[in-house]
């Protein structure tokens, strides 16, 4: 930009006016700071929540946990589509956590299938909206906790784990005596906490089409935004700025992560206050 003043204290009028011009542009405005990426009471609730889990659970610290993939480094099982397959997933959850594994009794159940037949070829895949379907099940009983997964998640391995990790979570939660009511969101969040929220957001909205039929299925409680927001919060916390593992999100909730971890660094002071 040329000079405003010249090296003798002389005013150069034509760069001056050249300056206002820009201003007037906008082109001499400050770089806005990135917006809130989601709504900013659920914001806050996941950016407390997180540091509320960190806080109950400091062993190991959050920059030391272990963020798992959906690789066969990570789990090293081969699917099969068979019960044994969600008792290996069991316990790679459950040392994780650092839940005793004998505590914890595992049963299946079927959910069946629900199909709309529109009269043509083309079928609407999707759940009845009044009614809610569980694909797992908590309750604790004679100190164990009972955990109940959909049969049909043996063959969807990473809905699998992300179900298993969830319920696993009330565990952690409830069974620890951790709270003491229910909190479906919170239970959500612990799995983002304990390394497995990498499966909950790739399968919060799945959908399928093929020739004559198209169909999607959501599962958790958060949405991708909020799963990403969950997860830009862990990246955060952990000081990583480019997280390695973001490249194992599907395309759309990588977007909203980075929108939110560029959120969050813009924001550092507010979101921890005064730690």
């Amino acid at each position: 930009m040329n000079q405003i003043y010249s090296f003798d204290g002389i005013i150069n009028w034509s760069a001056y006016l050249y300056s206002i011009t820009l201003m007037m542009f906008g082109l001499f405005k400050k770089s806005a700071l990135p917006d809130r990426p989601l709504d900013a009471e659920m914001g806050k609730i996941i950016e407390n929540n997180i540091q509320w889990l960190a806080g109950v659970f400091p062993d190991p610290q959050v920059h030391e946990r272990k963020i798992f993939l959906p690789t066969e480094a990570d789990f090293p099982i081969a699917w099969s589509g068979m019960e044994e397959n969600a008792r290996q997933v069991l316990s790679i959850v459950a040392e994780a956590m650092q839940l005793e594994q004998h505590l914890v009794v595992l049963e299946f159940y079927n959910n069946g299938m629900r199909e709309l037949d529109m009269g043509s070829s083309v079928t609407f895949l999707e759940d009845d909206p009044d009614e809610t379907r569980a694909a797992g099940l908590y309750n604790e009983e004679d100190g164990k906790y009972h955990i109940a997964l959909d049969i049909a998640l043996l063959n969807r391995p990473d809905e699998l784990i992300a179900i298993l990790a969830h319920e696993l979570a009330h565990a952690k939660l409830l069974g620890e005596l951790r709270m003491e009511e229910n909190d479906e969101k919170l239970t959500d969040l612990a799995t983002v906490f304990f390394g497995f929220g990498i499966f909950g957001a790739n399968t919060a909205y799945q959908f399928s089409q093929s020739h004559d039929r198209w169909g999607y299925r959501t599962q958790g409680y958060f949405d991708e935004k909020e799963w990403a927001h969950a997860l830009a919060m862990m990246a955060f916390l952990r000081g990583e700025n480019d997280p390695e593992w973001a490249k194992h999100l599907t395309s759309q909730v990588r977007k909203f992560l980075r929108r939110s971890l560029a959120f969050l660094i813009a924001n550092e002071k507010e979101i921890l206050g005064d730690k």
